[in-house]
Parts: C-alpha cells; structure tokens; sequence
C-alpha cells in the first residue's frame, strides 16, 4: 500500500483519480516489512516516504479512511498531520511496551481518537527488544486501554513475536473494567486471570480468546458467575499439547449462553 501511494501518486491526474479512490482507499497499512530473518523484521517506512505520504497524500484521503496501521516510528506523525473522522479501526504494531505506554498516558491525539473514535484496536508489543519485559506494565496499559475506550467492541492485545519465554498479563491485581467491550483476544499470565476477566469487569463480553503461560492448581477462590460454565466447556474440549514451551490458546465465544464453545480448547 505505501509502495503503491509512493509511486502512483502525483504521477498524472488519471493515477490520482484510480489510486487514490475511495472504493479502494479505506484501509491504510503506514508499514512496510523487510525480512532479514524469522525474527529480524523492520517494518518502518523510509523517512523520505513517510514524509511525502504525509504531506502530499494523506490529506487527500483522510477523509476515507476507515481503518490504520501504524508502527512505532511513524504513528506520531501520521496521526498528528491530520484528522481521520471516519476512523474507527487502528492496530499499533511493532511497539515496545514503555514506548507505547508513554503515548497512551501524554499523546493526546491518541487518546482522543481512543475516547471518542476508536470501536477495534489491535496491540502488538515487540517483546524482542525488549530484554526482561514486565507484566506489571503490559496490566497497566491493558487497564489504561479500558479506561479511555469509551467506545471499543473488539480488542487484540498481543505479542508480536513468540518466544520460548512467555510474558502474560498478571490481572489479579489491576482493575479494569469496560462495558462495552463484546471481543477479547490476550495473553494472560495463568488460568485465574481468564477467571478474572469473567467475574463481570467486562459485562458485555462474548468471545474470548487466551493465550495461557501455564495452568496450575490454585486453592484460591474467585468469584465469577460462569466459572463452572467454563470448567464444563473445558472438560469437553480438546486439549492438544506440544512442548516445549508449553502455550495454550484457549477460546470461548457465545459467553452468554450454556452451550459448549464453536472453537475448542486448542494449542497454537
């Protein structure tokens, strides 16, 4: 998407019209991959581009743009040359976790466009540049998320790279609530916290899906209304293992209803 505004763009009005066209412009992807290795991926744009995509394009498509991607390097100037109304998806991708959590607490035209615009938001933190990351600051920006989307449905809240170490979200010890929130994928640190997203914090939450460090006994007790829901649904599923490391994906849809879930317990 970037090579093609790059290049078609300005090169004759006839491009223009088709390029820039808003049965075809609605989703905007602002990065660009280079492969270097499986785990070595740039995924920035080239500062000349970014420049000319900002200043000569976006202000004629800001307009149609319903969806964005953006990463680290290039999201403060796309999202600070100018105003998208139509904007209601937007995936951060590519982010180091204190980075994005500076931006989320001070950028306020992101957290305008969270309050007021934002129904489906996409995070993926780069857990590889990051030497010991914290679950204390990914449950801080997880809780930070609720509170400023006012009108979020459906979050990803996700690594972007897999690695033999696994770091999850500790939800014990945060609150975080939203009512509005119908479709969750995450990574959480143990089984408890998929109890704790369940015990009515988020009230209107249908489909579930979790990515679990480990499933251990706990004699801890919380108290959820459809723990024992879920505990049939799990007794029911399949559970697949391959280690290691040992990851689960866990999904739960339907959360309003007694019947088993369409997708069953899976690995990834």
């Amino acid at each position: 998407m970037v090579n093609v505004l790059y290049s078609l763009v300005d090169v004759n009005q006839r491009f223009d019209q088709l390029v820039l066209d808003p049965l075809y412009i609605r989703n905007l992807d602002m990065t660009s991959m280079m492969m270097k290795s499986y785990h070595d991926r740039i995924y920035s744009i080239d500062n000349q581009v970014l420049s000319r995509i900002c200043k000569n394009i976006l202000p004629q498509i800001h307009h149609q743009i319903y969806e964005l991607i953006v990463e680290q390097h290039s999201m403060e100037l796309v999202l600070h040359t100018i105003h998208y109304p139509q904007l209601y998806s937007l995936s951060l991708i590519d982010f180091q976790e204190e980075v994005l959590l500076k931006y989320l607490r001070g950028d306020t035209i992101l957290r305008k466009l969270l309050i007021e615009q934002i129904t489906c938001l996409q995070i993926e933190i780069n857990d590889e540049t990051t030497p010991s990351p914290l679950p204390e600051i990914r449950s801080t920006m997880f809780a930070l998320i609720l509170s400023l989307c006012k009108r979020l449905i459906k979050l990803n809240f996700t690594s972007f790279y897999h690695r033999s170490t696994f770091y999850a979200l500790d939800l014990s010890s945060i609150d975080c609530t939203s009512s509005t929130l119908t479709e969750l994928e995450i990574y959480v640190k143990t089984f408890d916290d998929c109890l704790y997203l369940l015990d009515e914090r988020l009230n209107c939450l249908s489909t579930l899906k979790i990515h679990v460090e480990e499933i251990v006994y706990t004699p801890e007790t919380i108290d959820n209304t459809i723990c024992d829901k879920i505990m049939n649904v799990i007794e029911s599923a399949i559970i697949e293992f391959l280690c290691p490391p040992l990851d689960f994906c866990i999904a739960f849809t339907d959360l309003s209803t007694p019947t088993a879930p369409t997708t069953p317990i899976q690995h990834l």
